[in-house]
Formats: structure tokens, C-alpha cells, sequence
């Protein structure tokens, strides 16, 4: 029987063992040439005198094609569920999601809302006693969901805003005041805890420290200003959530190997956990 040795810088000896070398490819995945090695090794050292079945080896070969198919199917579809949840992932930069908390290993812990982000802008020729209305559900330490109101009002003097929920007014109404160029020109507005507890069954629910309304640094170009035109405030998205779902915009689009990531608050979130998106 003739012996194939590895190719090496070096040649045999007379008196080195002559033992058949193996496939060293360091892949334990059997494809199609280790059918093919199998195939050629079978043909090769078959009884002459009594040979393997013809019929025997097409069977094989028909086996081995059905397999490769599938193989590369699966490998297809794989790149194309890829493909197809990456574009999904991007079409939802700059909209808000619903995400589960719980689909990948979350505690299911409440959080209570502290901060609303509040984004667009209030028209700068509004008549006195213009009133804009903008609504979201905030939560308070024990996951119940609360509808509450903004009313932001033309003034003599500007613009303030006034938190309600069902009707009821938390609170003052508040100036949100902005520079001669249209810039806000004071810090974000607090809904103080005190007001809060002012909702039935909600007393000592809130965090210390209120709901903060976020309208945007300096340099966001979506920050709360006025502006020519009608007003386009409204509340992009609030941190609370009832320990099963949540939502967030997505400002951006992060490709792992376990697939797309959304950054939705600073958090990345899988994109097989989004649940909905909002138009």
C-alpha cells in the first residue's frame, strides 16, 4: 500500500514509522470534502472482488447533494434575516419603541418616572392665551401608569406650563422663558414630588425629587425653542416604565453578533425585544 506523507522542508527517513497522516485542518465540521474523502477512501480500498454496491453509492451522492442544499440554505437565510433586521433597525432611528424588559433577562423591577424629555418648538407670534396640549403616561415607584397633561399657554410676558392629570392641576403653572433669539433661556422645569402626591393613591410613590421636564441642551438641534410657524411641542419620552415594557427613541443602530442593538437611552437594547413602534 503506498504511504502519503505531509509535505515538509524535510524528507523521511528510511527508519522513521510510515504511518498514514490525517486531515490537520483543525475544523471538526463535517462538509462536503470529508463526504468526498469518506467517498474516494470507500472506492479505493473496496474488495475488488466483491465491490460496493453502484446503486449503494448514488443513494450517498444524493444524500450528500441534499444535505450541501440545505446547508447553503440555511446559511442564506441566515445572511438575510440578518440583512432584513438591520434595515428594520435603521428605519426606527429618531422613533419612539415599546421594548420588552423582561424578554432577555430583566428583573421586572418598576421605575419610577423622573425625567420627561420634551422637544419641538412654541410659536413665537402666538396670540395670548394660545394654549398647546401635549400628553404621556409617567409611572410612579410601583409600576401604576398615570395620563399626564402638559398645557403650555401664551402669556403676556411668555409662555409657561402647567401639569394636570384627569383635569386636575399639579401644582403652579411654571415661565418657560426663551432669549431674544428664540433659545430657552432658563433650566428644565420640576413637577415637584409634593405635587405629585396630589394623585389619588400615588402619595410617596414619586421620586424625591419630582419629574423633571427635559426640553433639550444647547446644542440638540431638537431642543424645546420658539419658532415661526405652529407649535410642534410634545414629550418624545420618559424614563418610568412598569418593569415589563418601556419605551425610547432610538438614536442609533449598533451591529453585534448576536445580531442589531438599538440605543434607546443610553442603553442598547436587542432588536428582537422591540414590541412596537410608533408612527
Amino acid at each position: 500500500m503506498t504511504t502519503v506523507y505531509p509535505i515538509s522542508s524535510a524528507q523521511p527517513s528510511s527508519s522513521t514509522s510510515k504511518t498514514p497522516t490525517t486531515d490537520q485542518s483543525g475544523n471538526n465540521t463535517l462538509n462536503e470534502n470529508t463526504f468526498l474523502t469518506l467517498l474516494v477512501a470507500q472506492l479505493k480500498y473496496q474488495d475488488p472482488m466483491n465491490p460496493a454496491d453502484s446503486t449503494q453509492f448514488l443513494t450517498q451522492t444524493a444524500q450528500f447533494t441534499e444535505v450541501e442544499t440545505l446547508q447553503k440554505m440555511a446559511t442564506q437565510q441566515a445572511a438575510q434575516q440578518a440583512a432584513s433586521q438591520l434595515l428594520a433597525s435603521s428605519s426606527m432611528l429618531g422613533r419612539p419603541v415599546t421594548y420588552s424588559l423582561t424578554a432577555n433577562g430583566g428583573s421586572g423591577t418598576p421605575t419610577p418616572t423622573s425625567v420627561m424629555s420634551v422637544r419641538g418648538s412654541l410659536p413665537s407670534d402666538a396670540a395670548v392665551g394660545t394654549v398647546k396640549t401635549t400628553t404621556a403616561d409617567v409611572f410612579t415607584g410601583k409600576g401604576a401608569k398615570i395620563p399626564l397633561e402638559l398645557d403650555f399657554t401664551k402669556t403676556d410676558t411668555g409662555w409657561t406650563v402647567q401639569a394636570l392629570t384627569n383635569g386636575a392641576k399639579l401644582g403652579q403653572p411654571v415661565a418657560v422663558s426663551f432669549s431674544a433669539n428664540g433659545d430657552r433661556a432658563v433650566s428644565d422645569v420640576t413637577i415637584p414630588a409634593a405635587a405629585l402626591d396630589g394623585i389619588v393613591g400615588t402619595a410617596g410613590d414619586w421620586p424625591p425629587t419630582g419629574i423633571t421636564l427635559g426640553f433639550g441642551s444647547a446644542t440638540d438641534p431638537t431642543r424645546l425653542q420658539l419658532a415661526s410657524g405652529p407649535a410642534t411641542v410634545g414629550v418624545v419620552e420618559q424614563n418610568g416604565n412598569d418593569g415589563q415594557t418601556a419605551t425610547g427613541v432610538v438614536t442609533s443602530v449598533h451591529l453585534t453578533a448576536d445580531g442589531p442593538k438599538l440605543l434607546i437611552g443610553g442603553q442598547q437594547i436587542p432588536y428582537t425585544s422591540i414590541t412596537d413602534v410608533t408612527s
